[in-house]
């Protein structure tokens, strides 16, 4: 404190005049030991345990650390320092920071008078500690601590001629021990680690340096040490900096790695209870500080790394203020093969590969094809970028982003550094090529720009783990980055584009027809290719209107290629076509035309015109890997140059025209005519599939869903089902999506049943139950996730959808309508009855029905006037639309039903309430079993 301070400074009246007119002749023969002086030894002062004791070193350290003594001083005895049980001594501290300030670090003699046998043992691991003087300056310390007053003479010291003059004088002077009047204050009140928050002490000093005495080394960079003013004691790890280690095993041996003894010496012949600077700069996950010790001689880091006593260690260099400092150190060891690094050998320079990146599947993976078009996948060596998955981290786009930006259909020089093992999805081991990727005339590396934007953070590599030859590079770059707060370093999340609206969905299709117009007057509209189905489909995301669409080449078609879900090869030169594509378009920017959309599919059909400003349709044409296709290639406005580019292929035979022959062509167009034909003559209903079936729901009086009589599939799924939804509710709450299936109960008889969502409103759900056709509007809690093994792709949608054959209904609100139904109904409902099979229409089976009595529901209705017959039917559906009509005659001449006010038809128009159904969504998979 204070007050010892105020004492060291002024030492002069009477105990250091004392002190000057007294010998060295005459104090050695006071304590009787004439060749005293002459037989001390050299040594250096180490430690200073307490105010009457030091540890000495031997001078010589160029052979490992040299040897110790603890030598106790004889005749005195300064007050005891504090530990966890016990409080200071009354200047205890003062005593000891007195004699510390005097002798640490500076030459001394010492002789011993008390063999080590005769006396306890020192500290564990420690040299035992033995009596003796120690002389400084020509002079012993015990002189000097007397004579300041911070010690008290004993034995027969007490008596001694020089010794004890020099104590009375300093009592009377009220010097050190002797000042009895502030002995009170001078006992610290110690922080022993552990009894505080060691992440709150970093905030309240805020990584500014602060002053500290090293107190004990364990080891080469782990260190405790004492802060002042407030005596924190405090368990410090070196920042950035790692060091061999040392263990005790339980018989008390020391186990030491090697040159962990040599960096242990090194620290403590420079540090131990020396008066530093800590600057505090982190916790790690056990509690431990984190800090860099600032000596008057430097930072006691970057000297350990530079004589190869340590090693960098990656996890905490970038809490460091200095990291690009101590990788250089380190390096300049590496370079000296010093210590640790004796038997380093610098990496070699791996095989390089040229290629062209033709896909960027992440912001530190992406896809290289070779001269030979072989494709490999690499990831960048020692960084990592935010993940992706289904929920992509923040920054994991950007990053995605500007990989691709920077390197998308470029030329790069690739070198394979290692190889990683990873846990797969399924359980299996995945290997991982990870490479440095050079690209531009500077080399530039690909890893390195992401790292100093804030895209990517570098690995934290164990010590024998392989890493990048540009580690270097890339932990300045990250450096440079958190300081400028780039990215991922600036603590606030990326900012928020606009949402991209997915057109490519199958339950997108309806919206994408109200896009059209809109796609189709803005002319060219500039895109990415996100993802590459064939050759001649693609996804395509619009920037300006961000949408996702898919785009089918208009006119043009590619064989098809080989499917991951599917054993089959595909056609001839498929795999070839989708591989072009996507070497010429794969998440570059493109401009893309659209001229129409698929009702069916929602699949956009256009042109798109590649970066060199190429048309693809053309390029795929000229190359022999597409073929013009329907009447689509005549229409579009490129019609000209599709045929002329289709042309120059069958002209050179390439690829899909190898084996073209003009004459094959003919007869193969004729042989498909005369097919065609065939096809569209009637079938006698003697050869028309037949099954049997049980209503399960009639939407009007022509639209039906029903089950095949006889099949035990539903209930064996109703038990499966209800099986599956006996337990509790998911934990978390389940909101389905529209267009999701799911399990849902149907509110009159509480069972639960597939369903899929129609609408969503204010937590309820329409559903519609893909066994049974019907629909139900049900609570949140009364959905569930469907069982897997029970899916639609597993087993197919049970309810079979009907249409009766060529007949036009009114709507069930109407009074026709009803009508209609009810016939229907009380023909078909809860019997079983057979279906003729007419025709097939988007999954819908168009039938004739007849009752149990074989009596043809079909014919019932219209002639009861609930229906009419369609016109403009297909020449192989003619016998029976023309059964239809007599009845139909026969009705509109009876005035019977809808015909009671006459014959509707020459003016058929929606006053009259009568309207041609758009069929319904098939349901997937198979819609019937025979």
């Amino acid at each position: 404190g204070t007050s010892t301070q105020r004492q060291h400074t002024s030492l002069e009246p009477l105990s250091q005049r004392r002190l000057r007119t007294l010998s060295t002749k005459s104090m050695v023969e006071a304590n009787g030991t004439s060749t005293a002086a002459a037989r001390a030894l050299p040594a250096i002062v180490k430690a200073v345990p307490s105010g009457d004791t030091v540890l000495v070193m031997g001078a010589d350290s160029s052979r490992g650390p040299p040897p110790e003594k603890l030598i106790s001083l004889t005749g005195i005895t300064a007050p005891r320092l504090a530990n966890r049980s016990t409080d200071d001594s009354p200047w205890a501290w003062a005593s000891r920071d007195f004699l510390r300030r005097l002798v640490i670090g500076k030459p001394v003699t010492f002789v011993i008078e008390a063999p080590a046998s005769t006396v306890p043992g020192g500290p564990t691991g420690g040299p035992p500690r033995e009596f003796g003087t120690v002389y400084f300056e020509g002079l012993p310390l015990q002189q000097h601590i007397v004579a300041a007053g911070w010690a008290r003479l004993k034995g027969v010291a007490l008596q001694d001629e020089v010794l004890a003059p020099i104590e009375a004088a300093s009592k009377e002077e009220g010097r050190g021990v002797w000042n009895e009047a502030s002995a009170a204050s001078s006992v610290r009140s110690i922080k022993w680690a552990g009894s505080f928050d060691a992440a709150g002490l970093v905030a309240a000093f805020g990584r500014q340096p602060q002053e500290a005495i090293i107190e004990h080394v364990p080891s080469g960079s782990f260190l405790r040490a004492l802060l002042l003013p407030g005596f924190e004691q405090v368990t410090l790890s070196l920042c950035g900096t790692q060091c061999p280690p040392l263990k005790r095993g339980e018989d008390g041996v020391e186990e030491a790695a090697p040159f962990a003894r040599e960096a242990r010496f090194f620290v403590e012949s420079r540090l131990l209870h020396r008066s530093v600077q800590i600057a505090l700069q982190g916790v790690d996950k056990n509690g431990t500080l984190l800090g860099t010790v600032l000596h008057e001689q430097g930072n006691i880091s970057l000297e350990l790394l530079r004589v190869g006593l340590a090693r960098v260690a990656d996890w905490s260099s970038q809490l460091s203020d200095n990291p690009k400092e101590l990788r250089e150190a380190e390096r300049q060891a590496k370079a000296g093969r010093l210590r640790l690094w004796r038997e380093y050998v610098p990496p070699q320079a791996a095989s390089e590969l040229l290629g062209r990146v033709v896909e960027v599947v992440s912001g530190d993976t992406l896809v290289v094809a070779d001269a030979a078009n072989n494709e490999t996948r690499y990831s960048l060596s020692s960084i990592r970028c935010p993940r992706m998955g289904r929920e992509p981290e923040p920054y994991a786009a950007e990053a995605k982003e500007a990989l691709r930006r920077l390197l998308i259909g470029k030329k790069v020089r690739v070198t394979p550094e290692y190889h990683r093992s990873f846990e797969g999805q399924g359980g299996g081991v995945q290997e991982r090529l990870f490479a440095a990727v050079l690209f531009d005339k500077a080399d530039r590396n690909a890893a390195e720009v992401l790292v100093a934007e804030g895209l990517a953070s570098v690995s934290k590599h164990g010590g024998a783990e392989e890493r990048s030859a540009h580690y270097d590079a890339l932990c300045d770059a990250e450096a440079d980055a958190i300081a400028a707060k780039k990215g991922m370093h600036s603590g606030a999340p990326p900012k928020k584009g606009a949402a991209v609206t997915d057109l490519s969905l199958p339950a997108s299709k309806e919206r994408a027809k109200s896009f059209l117009s809109n796609f189709t007057r803005g002319g060219k509209l500039r895109g990415v290719v996100q993802y590459v189905l064939s050759g001649s489909r693609l996804k395509v995301l619009l920037l300006k209107d961000h949408c996702l669409v898919t785009l089918a080449l208009v006119g043009v078609r590619c064989p098809a290629c080989a499917r991951r879900d599917s054993p089959s090869s595909g056609e001839p030169f498929g795999d070839e076509a989708l591989a072009a594509t996507r070497a010429a378009c794969l998440q570059r920017e493109v401009e893309v035309e659209i001229e129409s959309v698929n009702d069916k599919t929602g699949v956009f059909n256009g042109t798109l015109t590649l970066p060199d400003k190429r048309n693809l349709s053309l390029v795929l044409l000229e190359a022999g890997l597409a073929s013009r296709f329907g009447a689509a290639a005549d229409r579009s406005v490129h019609a000209a140059d599709l045929a002329k580019s289709e042309g120059v292929a069958k002209a050179a035979g390439l690829k899909v025209w190898e084996d073209y022959s003009e004459e094959a062509a003919a007869e193969e167009a004729a042989a498909n005519a005369a097919a065609a034909a065939s096809e569209m003559e009637p079938i006698p209903d003697a050869q028309k599939q037949r099954v049997e079936l049980t209503l399960t729901e009639i939407a009007d009086g022509a639209h039906f869903y029903a089950h095949v009589a006889g099949d035990d599939t539903v209930a064996r799924l109703h038990a499966k089902l209800a099986s599956a939804c006996a337990g509790p509710p998911p934990a978390m709450a389940f909101e389905p999506k529209v267009g999701a299936v799911c399990a849902a109960r149907f509110s009159q008889d509480n069972e639960w049943y597939r369903a899929k969502v129609t609408k969503r409103d204010k937590g309820s759900y329409t559903v519609f139950f893909l066994d049974y056709g019907n629909c139900d509007v049900v609570s949140a809690e009364r959905v569930r996730p469907l069982d897997p093994t029970l899916a639609p792709s597993v087993l197919s949608a049970q309810a079979v959808e009907c249409r009766l054959a060529h007949l036009i209904v009114d709507e069930p609100s109407s009074e026709d309508g009803e009508e209609a139904a009810l016939l229907l109904g009380d023909a078909a409902w809860g019997k079983t009855v057979v279906a003729r099979v007419e025709d097939r229409a988007s999954g819908v089976l168009l039938v004739t029905l007849f009752d149990a009595a074989q009596s043809c529901v079909n014919e019932k209705l219209v002639a009861a006037g609930l229906a009419r017959v369609e016109k403009g039917v297909a020449r192989r559906a003619e016998p029976l639309v023309a059964a239809l009509r007599e009845h139909e005659a026969a009705a509109k001449k009876g005035h019977v039903g809808m015909w009671r006010y006459g014959d509707i038809e020459e003016d058929d128009a929606h006053e009259f309430g009568f309207r041609r159904p758009a069929p319904a969504p098939a349901p997937k998979g198979n819609p019937w079993k025979k």
